[in-house]
């Protein structure tokens, strides 16, 4: 893991909230760093952005911890899997839909995913159980896919979506960001490919 090493190395933090409805769906929302006292295209002054932390957390646990797992009870659906899912990520670009935003999409630094899954419901009634449960988190960090690090020269934007999470139904919960990142001067090179990316759709 990449961490602030030198005098040059900034260290950003927020803390976002979101609202997951009666039915665990949270539709693609975002929260917004303001990186304006760092970045200027007429000064050329930009970020380059080395490593983005993320930390779910439920302000209503005694630890704050948030459940992992999104799917609360047995599967009584007979041979249908059911499946929860949870979706972050950090951009320049604001997308419309969270379904849209993959590691090959333009502007995208990260993408984390978390899945759960309930399999199908077997026997009768008391006694029926899920034959299976699954967790699965899938991380897409900076480092991996920018190991240079990302350069920035606008705000960065964190987007949030959920679908099916009951185990946080009616629950308000808080997303943690830390980013780790150091003061480039952007080169009239990387200027261009920022435009030329900004087109791509």
């Amino acid at each position: 893991m990449t961490m602030a090493k030198g005098s040059s190395d900034i260290i950003l933090r927020d803390r976002l909230q979101f609202t997951l409805d009666a039915n665990g769906d949270q539709t693609t929302v975002y929260g917004r760093f303001d990186l304006s006292d760092y970045v200027s295209t007429l000064e050329r002054k930009g970020l380059s952005i080395k490593e983005i932390n993320f930390m779910l957390r439920d302000p209503d646990h005694a630890t704050g911890a948030w459940n992992s797992f999104g799917l609360s009870g047995s599967n009584a659906s007979g041979s249908v899997i059911q499946t929860a899912n949870m979706k972050v990520y950090a951009t320049t670009r604001a997308y419309e839909a969270a379904q849209t935003v993959g590691i090959a999409s333009p502007d995208v630094l990260c993408v984390e995913e978390w899945q759960s899954h309930l399999g199908p419901n077997t026997g009768a009634a008391p006694a029926a159980q899920s034959v299976y449960a699954l967790s699965t988190h899938n991380e897409y960090p900076v480092g991996t896919y920018h190991p240079d690090g990302f350069p920035v020269v606008t705000d960065l934007l964190v987007g949030i979506c959920a679908g099916n999470w009951d185990t946080a139904a009616d629950k308000t919960l808080e997303l943690d960001v830390m980013i780790i990142a150091s003061p480039i001067t952007i080169t009239a090179k990387q200027l261009t490919e920022m435009l030329v990316q900004g087109q791509d759709q």
